[in-house]
C-alpha cells in the first residue's frame, strides 16, 4: 500500500483507483501481471475537456463528406498503457535484384506487325550492404505499441503521432484527479512486453526493406527490385511501460458504439469516421451520369440500362459502402483482434525481462547520440589508420584501404553497372558518366593487382 493518511472522499477514491491499478496492472515479482511499478510511466493530461470537445467536432465535421456527430455521453478520461520500444538495429542486404525498364520492338507473328513493350532487365547486386540506425520511439510511431485489448489497436494507435512521450513522468495518485467530477480510469496491461517487442520488430523489418529498395534504386540507378532479402539484428533494446491520456467519445450509430480517441496531451486524435450516405450518393449520381453522357451508356439496354446499370446501381452501392463502412470496419478490427490475442499464445509470458525498463526520453535521446558518436570515431579512426590514399583510388571505389580484394571487385562491378555510359541518353549526362566510369576503371585497374597495389599503398604512384 502506498499511502496509509486519512483521505477526504474525492483522495479515497482516486486512491482505490490507484490499487487497482497496482493489483491489474502491476507486479511486484516476476510471476505477477503487468509491469513492475518502478518502471511505469505517465503522461499527465495538459488539455481541457473543451479543447478536446473541439478537436472531435473538428475530427467528424470538417470535410464535405464527413457526417457531423454528436457525443452519447460525456467523454471518459482514460490513461491507456502503451510499450514503447526503442533498439539499435543493424541491416544488411543478402540479396537482391536490381531493373532497369527498357521499351523493346519485337515482331508479333499474331498480328504480323513490329509491337512496342516495356521489358525489365534484371540483375544481382554485386555485394552486400551494410545500414545501422537508431530507433527511437519519438521518431517512429509504429514503435509505440497499444498494450490491452479492451479498444481496438488501428484506432488507439492514432493519438501517439504528436510529442507527448517527451512529457512522460512517474505515476502518482494526483495524475488520477480529473478536471470533472469523475476519477480518470485506467486501463491494464494486458499485452506481453514480449508481444510488444515482436511487434517491433515486424515493424523495423518493414521499415528496412522499404529503405533498402529506396536505397538499391538509388545506388544502382534502376527502377526496380526483387528477391530482396535483409537480415536485421537488434541491439540495445529497451521496452518501457508508459500509460497516455485519453479522452474518449463515445457515439452510438446503427447499433455499434464507435470511439474517438483524443490525446489528452497534445490532442491528436484518432478514431472510426462516419461518411454522409446522401452526399457520396449525389456525387455518385452525378459523376456515373456524367460518365454514361461521355461514353454513351454501358452498351446493354438502351438508355434505360444505361440510367439503370450505369447509374441507380452503383450509385445504390456507393451509399450503402458509405452508411455500413464504419460497421464493417469495426468487424475486420474485431478479427484482427481476435488473432492478436491468440497469437500471444507463442510469446513469454515474463514481464520483468532484463530489456523491460523505465522510460527515459533524455536517457534515450542520450544513449543514441553517445552511440553514433562512438561509431564516426571508430569509422574515422580505421580508416585513417589503415593507410594514405593520395590519388583517391580506394575513395573512387567507396572501399577502405584494409578492404580485401573481393570487396574492392564487389564494389567495382556495382559502380560500372550504375556509371556505364552505355545507360545514358542525354549527351551531357553520357560525358559524366563516361568521366566517372574512366576514374573507376582506373582505380580498379591498380587496386585488382596485388603488386601494384602493394606499391600504391607504399609509395603513392601506380
Amino acid at each position: 500500500m502506498f499511502y496509509s493518511f486519512r483521505l477526504f472522499p474525492r483522495q479515497h477514491t482516486k486512491l482505490c483507483q490507484l490499487r487497482i491499478l497496482i493489483r491489474h496492472s502491476y507486479s511486484t515479482n516476476r510471476s505477477g501481471g503487468g509491469p513492475r511499478k518502478e518502471k511505469v510511466k505517465a503522461i499527465p493530461f495538459a488539455q481541457h475537456i473543451k479543447a478536446a470537445e473541439k478537436t472531435f467536432e473538428d475530427y467528424h465535421g470538417k470535410g464535405f463528406f464527413s457526417a457531423r456527430l454528436s457525443q452519447s455521453s460525456p467523454a471518459e478520461e482514460v490513461y491507456i498503457p502503451f510499450w514503447v520500444v526503442s533498439a539499435t538495429v543493424h541491416a544488411t542486404i543478402e540479396q537482391a535484384q536490381v531493373g532497369r525498364r527498357v521499351i523493346r520492338t519485337r515482331y508479333n507473328p499474331a498480328t504480323k506487325q513490329n509491337e512496342s513493350r516495356w521489358e525489365t532487365d534484371w540483375a544481382w547486386i554485386p555485394q552486400q550492404h551494410s545500414f545501422s540506425r537508431d530507433y527511437n520511439p519519438l521518431g517512429h510511431p509504429g514503435l509505440q505499441i497499444y498494450a490491452s485489448h479492451r479498444y481496438r489497436r488501428g484506432l488507439v494507435q492514432q493519438i501517439t503521432t504528436g510529442p507527448a512521450l517527451e512529457n512522460a513522468v512517474a505515476l502518482t495518485p494526483d495524475l488520477l484527479e480529473s478536471t470533472t467530477t469523475k476519477v480518470r480510469k485506467v486501463d491494464p496491461f494486458m499485452l506481453y512486453p514480449t508481444t510488444a517487442r515482436r511487434f517491433a520488430t515486424v515493424y523495423v523489418q518493414e521499415r528496412e526493406e522499404m529503405w533498402a529498395d529506396k536505397f538499391l534504386r538509388d545506388f544502382y540507378g534502376m527502377d526496380e527490385t526483387r528477391l530482396l532479402k535483409v537480415k536485421v539484428v537488434f541491439e540495445n533494446v529497451k521496452v518501457s511501460p508508459v500509460y497516455y491520456p485519453a479522452f474518449i467519445f463515445s457515439v452510438n450509430y446503427l447499433g455499434r458504439r464507435l470511439r474517438t480517441f483524443v490525446n489528452g496531451y497534445d490532442l491528436s486524435v484518432g478514431g472510426t469516421k462516419v461518411y454522409n450516405w446522401e452526399r457520396v450518393a449525389t456525387v455518385s449520381a452525378l459523376g456515373m451520369a456524367a460518365t454514361m453522357t461521355l461514353t454513351g451508356g454501358v452498351g446493354w439496354g438502351g438508355a434505360s440500362g444505361s440510367f439503370w446499370l450505369g447509374i441507380v446501381l452503383p450509385t445504390v452501392a456507393t451509399s450503402f459502402l458509405a452508411m455500413y463502412y464504419p460497421i464493417i470496419s469495426l468487424y475486420v478490427r474485431d478479427i484482427i483482434r481476435d488473432q492478436e490475442i491468440k497469437s500471444m499464445a507463442q510469446d513469454s509470458e515474463s514481464w520483468d525481462n532484463d530489456w523491460v525498463r523505465e522510460y527515459s526520453a533524455f536517457e534515450d535521446q542520450e544513449r543514441r547520440r553517445t552511440w553514433r558518436e562512438e561509431r564516426e570515431y571508430s569509422n574515422s579512426y580505421s580508416s585513417t589508420s589503415a593507410g594514405g590514399d593520395p590519388k583517391g583510388y580506394y575513395r573512387v571505389l567507396g572501399v577502405s584501404p584494409s578492404a580485401s580484394q573481393q570487396d574492392i571487385q564487389s564494389a567495382f562491378r556495382g559502380l560500372a553497372m550504375k556509371y556505364h555510359p552505355d545507360r545514358f541518353t542525354g549527351e551531357k549526362e553520357k560525358q559524366e558518366a563516361k568521366v566517372k566510369f574512366q576514374a573507376i576503371s582506373s582505380a580498379y585497374s591498380v587496386l585488382r593487382d596485388a603488386s601494384k597495389r602493394k606499391n600504391y599503398d607504399r609509395t603513392g604512384r601506380d
